[in-house]
């Protein structure tokens, strides 16, 4: 047991200029990753704000009482696209105004008592999978076109479900990325090694060593460099956003799960990358 565990340490520390080299390499495309990841979550968060917003909102004309504008609502309430309607009056958009303007509202309002000069309005609430800008525009102008509203304003959602879907895509374009350069830089690390070894593997060969024996440094060093790789680069990253922490904001850290998968993902990566290591080898031994 002590020379099989002597054997793995040996296999580790033979080139350590090469896993020095290796670990920066890793450590770099982990913090690559992070900030992929970082920039999707922080954009998704964002956009779970924003649908607790309606996507459009529609400001009814004047001459519109309350129940044609509810009749209206109703009526483009039918489209596909759409969920559901709020109509909110008059009165309503004057309190919210005051509230929202604080002091500066109440003069407002002290200036203007007696005329309301906010008019009705529908909340639109559309289907995400129909909120891109592109479509959000499409609805407003459909909705404009009617007599009864007088101009539609887009909340941002569509901006913010278009962000999202390019970042998802550019997150998972990545990850794969990430997870070959992770599997070919592992690999190449621990069979330069092996091969530095070359005469004491075949001594041990020679000498009956088991095939056990021979492959597990192969594993351990692979797995070695990818849990060790991966830490290396999240700490960098914390790191970096610790620094920058005051120009982000209130933006928060990725959540743990995300950073214990990307550990496991090492550590897996490694192992593939030991396993393909050794094959490539003992091919040629």
């Amino acid at each position: 047991m002590r020379y099989k565990i002597q054997n793995l340490f040996t296999h580790i520390g033979r080139t350590g200029l090469n896993n020095l080299l290796c670990l920066i390499a890793l450590a770099f495309f982990t913090v690559l990753l992070n900030t992929f990841l970082f920039i999707h979550s922080s954009v998704y968060k964002e956009l779970d704000l924003k649908q607790m917003v309606p996507s459009l909102v529609a400001w009814a004309n004047d001459t519109v009482v309350e129940e044609d504008a509810r009749v209206f609502a109703n009526q483009i309430e039918k489209k596909d696209q759409i969920l559901y309607i709020d109509y909110i009056s008059k009165e309503e958009n004057y309190n919210r105004a005051e509230k929202q303007f604080g002091l500066l509202g109440g003069l407002i309002k002290s200036r203007i008592s007696g005329n309301n000069p906010f008019p009705a309005s529908l909340e639109i609430y559309v289907n995400p999978i129909d909120s891109s800008r592109k479509k959000l525009e499409e609805i407003a102008f459909d909705i404009e076109s009617y007599d009864e509203i007088d101009d539609v304003v887009l909340t941002g959602q569509g901006i913010m479900m278009d962000l999202f879907r390019q970042t998802n895509r550019m997150t998972i374009a990545s990850i794969c990325i990430t997870i070959l350069i992770t599997l070919f830089v592992i690999r190449a690390a621990v069979l330069k090694t092996a091969r530095t070894r070359h005469e004491e593997i075949q001594l041990l060969g020679f000498i009956g060593a088991t095939r056990g024996h021979l492959r597990i440094p192969f594993f351990v060093h692979g797995i070695f460099l990818g849990l060790c790789g991966t830490i290396l680069g999240i700490t960098c990253f914390y790191l970096l956003y610790c620094l920058l922490t005051f120009q982000l904001g209130v933006l928060e850290f990725l959540p743990y799960y995300q950073l214990l998968g990307i550990v496991v993902a090492g550590i897996i990566i490694g192992l593939f990358a030991g396993i393909f290591a050794q094959r490539k080898y003992f091919k040629s031994f």
